[in-house]
Protein backbone atom coordinates (compact mmCIF):
# COMPACT_ATOMS: atom_id res chain seq x y z
CA UNK A 1 0.00 0.00 0.00
CA UNK A 2 1.03 3.36 -0.80
CA UNK A 3 0.85 5.53 2.50
CA UNK A 4 -0.42 8.56 0.60
CA UNK A 5 -2.73 11.59 1.22
CA UNK A 6 -6.07 11.67 -0.64
CA UNK A 7 -8.14 14.42 -1.26
CA UNK A 8 -11.91 14.17 0.67
CA UNK A 9 -13.83 13.16 -2.42
CA UNK A 10 -10.79 10.53 -3.67
CA UNK A 11 -11.67 9.19 0.07
CA UNK A 12 -15.89 9.54 -0.67
CA UNK A 13 -15.27 7.57 -3.66
CA UNK A 14 -12.74 4.79 -2.19
CA UNK A 15 -15.78 4.36 0.23
CA UNK A 16 -18.39 3.81 -2.73
CA UNK A 17 -15.94 1.81 -4.34
CA UNK A 18 -15.46 -0.67 -1.03
CA UNK A 19 -18.61 -0.84 -0.28
CA UNK A 20 -19.86 -2.00 -3.72
CA UNK A 21 -16.83 -4.35 -4.18
CA UNK A 22 -17.99 -6.04 0.06
CA UNK A 23 -21.38 -6.71 -1.66
CA UNK A 24 -20.13 -7.87 -5.28
CA UNK A 25 -17.84 -10.48 -3.84
CA UNK A 26 -19.75 -11.04 0.06
CA UNK A 27 -18.17 -12.88 2.69
CA UNK A 28 -20.20 -15.88 4.47
CA UNK A 29 -19.49 -14.26 8.08
CA UNK A 30 -19.10 -10.51 8.89
CA UNK A 31 -18.72 -8.61 12.56
CA UNK A 32 -18.66 -5.26 13.40
CA UNK A 33 -15.94 -3.62 15.32
CA UNK A 34 -15.53 -0.12 16.03
CA UNK A 35 -15.83 1.32 12.38
CA UNK A 36 -14.28 -1.91 11.03
CA UNK A 37 -15.34 -4.81 9.06
CA UNK A 38 -14.07 -8.57 9.88
CA UNK A 39 -15.11 -10.57 6.79
CA UNK A 40 -14.52 -14.56 6.98
CA UNK A 41 -15.16 -17.29 4.62
CA UNK A 42 -13.12 -19.81 6.29
CA UNK A 43 -13.37 -22.74 3.65
CA UNK A 44 -12.24 -20.20 0.77
CA UNK A 45 -8.45 -19.05 -0.13
CA UNK A 46 -9.14 -15.24 -1.15
CA UNK A 47 -7.94 -12.77 1.58
CA UNK A 48 -10.89 -10.35 0.48
CA UNK A 49 -12.69 -12.45 2.21
CA UNK A 50 -10.97 -13.49 5.20
CA UNK A 51 -9.77 -9.98 6.20
CA UNK A 52 -10.72 -7.30 8.67
CA UNK A 53 -11.49 -3.98 6.42
CA UNK A 54 -11.52 -0.16 7.32
CA UNK A 55 -15.02 1.23 6.59
CA UNK A 56 -15.48 4.13 9.01
CA UNK A 57 -12.65 3.63 11.97
CA UNK A 58 -13.22 5.30 15.25
CA UNK A 59 -9.96 7.02 16.83
CA UNK A 60 -8.09 5.34 19.50
CA UNK A 61 -10.13 2.15 18.98
CA UNK A 62 -7.63 0.17 16.02
CA UNK A 63 -5.92 -1.80 19.38
CA UNK A 64 -9.11 -2.99 20.70
CA UNK A 65 -10.40 -3.84 17.44
CA UNK A 66 -7.20 -5.86 16.45
CA UNK A 67 -7.49 -7.63 19.98
CA UNK A 68 -11.11 -8.60 18.86
CA UNK A 69 -10.81 -9.61 15.91
CA UNK A 70 -7.72 -12.31 16.45
CA UNK A 71 -9.86 -13.66 18.60
CA UNK A 72 -12.48 -14.61 16.27
CA UNK A 73 -10.00 -15.70 13.87
CA UNK A 74 -8.09 -18.21 16.35
CA UNK A 75 -11.43 -19.70 17.41
CA UNK A 76 -12.49 -20.12 14.17
CA UNK A 77 -8.92 -21.47 13.11
CA UNK A 78 -8.19 -18.95 9.85
CA UNK A 79 -5.20 -16.87 9.66
CA UNK A 80 -5.54 -12.95 10.58
CA UNK A 81 -5.27 -10.42 7.48
CA UNK A 82 -5.63 -6.68 7.86
CA UNK A 83 -6.86 -5.40 3.96
CA UNK A 84 -5.12 -2.10 4.65
CA UNK A 85 -6.52 0.71 3.15
CA UNK A 86 -6.06 4.34 2.55
CA UNK A 87 -9.51 4.34 4.74
CA UNK A 88 -7.70 2.84 7.51
CA UNK A 89 -5.95 6.13 8.47
CA UNK A 90 -2.71 6.50 10.14
CA UNK A 91 -3.46 5.05 13.61
CA UNK A 92 -3.65 1.75 12.04
CA UNK A 93 -0.38 1.48 9.98
CA UNK A 94 1.61 2.86 13.29
CA UNK A 95 0.31 0.04 15.27
CA UNK A 96 1.07 -2.55 13.15
CA UNK A 97 4.67 -0.95 12.14
CA UNK A 98 5.50 -0.96 16.02
CA UNK A 99 4.15 -4.73 16.29
CA UNK A 100 7.03 -5.37 13.34
CA UNK A 101 4.09 -6.19 11.06
CA UNK A 102 4.56 -5.28 7.27
CA UNK A 103 2.51 -5.27 4.00
CA UNK A 104 2.44 -7.88 1.51
CA UNK A 105 0.41 -8.83 -2.09
CA UNK A 106 -0.22 -5.13 -2.74
CA UNK A 107 -3.12 -5.02 -4.89
CA UNK A 108 -4.27 -1.73 -7.33
CA UNK A 109 -7.95 -0.54 -7.45
CA UNK A 110 -8.17 1.23 -11.48
CA UNK A 111 -11.29 2.53 -12.79
CA UNK A 112 -12.92 3.81 -16.32
CA UNK A 113 -15.24 6.44 -16.80
CA UNK A 114 -17.74 4.22 -19.70
CA UNK A 115 -17.95 7.56 -21.89
CA UNK A 116 -16.99 5.51 -24.92
CA UNK A 117 -17.50 2.69 -27.33
CA UNK A 118 -16.13 -0.74 -26.46
CA UNK A 119 -15.65 -3.53 -29.16
CA UNK A 120 -17.83 -6.63 -28.95
CA UNK A 121 -16.08 -9.87 -29.70
CA UNK A 122 -18.97 -12.43 -30.63
CA UNK A 123 -16.71 -14.97 -28.93
CA UNK A 124 -18.21 -14.29 -26.00
CA UNK A 125 -21.54 -14.84 -24.23
CA UNK A 126 -23.54 -12.94 -21.13
CA UNK A 127 -25.91 -14.91 -18.72
CA UNK A 128 -27.38 -13.03 -15.78
CA UNK A 129 -27.11 -15.79 -13.93
CA UNK A 130 -24.38 -18.36 -12.36
CA UNK A 131 -23.77 -21.05 -15.01
CA UNK A 132 -22.04 -24.59 -15.10
CA UNK A 133 -19.61 -23.38 -17.88
CA UNK A 134 -19.13 -20.02 -15.83
CA UNK A 135 -17.70 -22.02 -12.62
CA UNK A 136 -16.50 -24.45 -14.32
CA UNK A 137 -14.07 -22.40 -16.68
CA UNK A 138 -13.18 -20.43 -13.25
CA UNK A 139 -12.10 -22.94 -11.41
CA UNK A 140 -10.59 -24.74 -13.94
CA UNK A 141 -8.60 -21.47 -14.94
CA UNK A 142 -7.95 -20.20 -11.64
CA UNK A 143 -6.51 -22.73 -8.70
CA UNK A 144 -8.57 -23.10 -5.96
CA UNK A 145 -8.77 -25.20 -2.99
CA UNK A 146 -10.78 -28.86 -2.80
CA UNK A 147 -14.41 -27.69 -1.71
CA UNK A 148 -14.20 -24.38 -3.02
CA UNK A 149 -16.54 -24.95 -5.80
CA UNK A 150 -20.03 -24.99 -3.27
CA UNK A 151 -18.73 -22.08 -1.28
CA UNK A 152 -18.03 -20.12 -4.18
CA UNK A 153 -21.58 -20.83 -5.81
CA UNK A 154 -23.34 -19.97 -2.36
CA UNK A 155 -21.86 -16.74 -2.77
CA UNK A 156 -22.60 -15.27 -5.65
CA UNK A 157 -25.62 -16.47 -5.39
CA UNK A 158 -26.35 -14.13 -2.48
CA UNK A 159 -25.13 -11.16 -3.88
CA UNK A 160 -28.16 -8.72 -4.73
CA UNK A 161 -27.12 -6.66 -7.38
CA UNK A 162 -27.27 -7.18 -11.03
CA UNK A 163 -24.60 -9.43 -11.99
CA UNK A 164 -23.53 -10.89 -15.29
CA UNK A 165 -21.55 -14.07 -16.27
CA UNK A 166 -19.15 -13.46 -19.52
CA UNK A 167 -17.59 -16.79 -20.59
CA UNK A 168 -15.15 -16.41 -23.89
CA UNK A 169 -15.79 -20.03 -26.47
CA UNK A 170 -13.08 -21.23 -28.46
CA UNK A 171 -14.46 -23.92 -31.19
CA UNK A 172 -17.44 -24.26 -28.56
CA UNK A 173 -15.60 -24.58 -25.74
CA UNK A 174 -15.72 -22.47 -22.95
CA UNK A 175 -11.99 -21.10 -22.30
CA UNK A 176 -12.18 -17.83 -20.55
CA UNK A 177 -14.77 -15.97 -17.98
CA UNK A 178 -15.38 -12.52 -16.62
CA UNK A 179 -18.05 -11.28 -13.95
CA UNK A 180 -19.47 -8.17 -13.49
CA UNK A 181 -21.94 -6.33 -10.59
CA UNK A 182 -23.90 -3.13 -11.12
CA UNK A 183 -25.17 -0.54 -8.53
CA UNK A 184 -25.82 3.01 -8.28
CA UNK A 185 -23.52 3.91 -11.52
CA UNK A 186 -20.32 1.49 -10.69
CA UNK A 187 -19.53 -1.61 -12.65
CA UNK A 188 -17.42 -3.73 -10.64
CA UNK A 189 -15.54 -6.26 -12.27
CA UNK A 190 -14.26 -9.78 -11.31
CA UNK A 191 -13.12 -13.29 -12.01
CA UNK A 192 -11.44 -12.35 -15.07
CA UNK A 193 -9.37 -15.48 -15.86
CA UNK A 194 -8.18 -18.12 -18.60
CA UNK A 195 -7.39 -21.05 -19.24
CA UNK A 196 -3.82 -21.68 -19.44
CA UNK A 197 -3.86 -23.36 -23.36
CA UNK A 198 -6.56 -20.01 -24.90
CA UNK A 199 -4.22 -17.34 -23.05
CA UNK A 200 -2.69 -14.43 -25.35
CA UNK A 201 -5.51 -14.95 -27.70
CA UNK A 202 -7.47 -11.84 -26.94
CA UNK A 203 -10.18 -13.71 -24.90
CA UNK A 204 -9.77 -11.57 -21.57
CA UNK A 205 -9.80 -8.47 -23.67
CA UNK A 206 -13.11 -9.89 -25.57
CA UNK A 207 -14.85 -10.88 -21.37
CA UNK A 208 -13.35 -7.14 -20.39
CA UNK A 209 -15.13 -5.19 -23.34
CA UNK A 210 -18.17 -7.46 -23.17
CA UNK A 211 -19.20 -6.84 -19.75
CA UNK A 212 -18.08 -2.51 -19.91
CA UNK A 213 -20.81 -2.81 -22.42
CA UNK A 214 -23.17 -4.98 -20.66
CA UNK A 215 -22.16 -2.16 -17.79
CA UNK A 216 -23.03 0.23 -19.96
CA UNK A 217 -26.59 -1.11 -20.87
CA UNK A 218 -27.20 -1.09 -16.68
CA UNK A 219 -26.93 2.50 -16.72
CA UNK A 220 -23.48 1.96 -15.10
CA UNK A 221 -21.09 5.70 -15.40
CA UNK A 222 -18.05 4.10 -13.80
CA UNK A 223 -16.00 0.82 -13.39
CA UNK A 224 -13.75 -0.61 -11.09
CA UNK A 225 -11.38 -3.57 -10.70
CA UNK A 226 -8.67 -5.00 -8.29
CA UNK A 227 -5.29 -5.99 -10.07
CA UNK A 228 -2.19 -7.77 -8.15
CA UNK A 229 0.21 -4.89 -9.00
CA UNK A 230 3.05 -7.16 -9.70
CA UNK A 231 0.81 -8.60 -12.94
CA UNK A 232 2.50 -7.21 -15.50
CA UNK A 233 0.38 -8.34 -18.29
CA UNK A 234 -3.19 -8.19 -17.12
CA UNK A 235 -2.07 -4.31 -15.70
CA UNK A 236 -1.54 -3.67 -19.36
CA UNK A 237 -4.42 -5.26 -20.18
CA UNK A 238 -6.77 -2.99 -18.17
CA UNK A 239 -4.60 -0.02 -18.98
CA UNK A 240 -5.40 -0.50 -22.52
CA UNK A 241 -8.42 -0.38 -22.14
CA UNK A 242 -8.48 2.96 -20.56
CA UNK A 243 -8.06 1.95 -16.83
CA UNK A 244 -6.03 4.24 -14.57
CA UNK A 245 -5.03 3.62 -10.98
CA UNK A 246 -6.87 5.28 -8.12
CA UNK A 247 -5.50 3.26 -4.88
CA UNK A 248 -3.87 0.49 -3.49
CA UNK A 249 -4.03 -1.95 -0.67
CA UNK A 250 -1.99 -4.63 0.84
CA UNK A 251 -2.48 -7.47 3.29
CA UNK A 252 -1.06 -7.17 6.99
CA UNK A 253 -0.87 -10.80 8.72
CA UNK A 254 -1.21 -10.74 12.28
CA UNK A 255 0.31 -13.94 14.22
CA UNK A 256 -2.51 -15.41 16.50
CA UNK A 257 -0.69 -16.17 19.98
Amino acid sequence: MTFASFSADTLATISVIERHSARSWPALYVTQHHGWELRLSPALASRRVNSLNAVTPEVGQFPAVVAEAASICAKKGVKFHIRMLPLAGGEAVEHLQSLGISGAAETTVKTVSLDQEFPVDPRITIATSLTDAWLDTYLAADWHADGEREVIKTALASVQMPQAFAVAYDGGIPCAVGRGVVENGWLGIYQIATLPDARRRGFANGVMTALLEWGKSQTAQNAYLQVVSGNGPARALYQGLGFQPLYTYDYWTVPLT
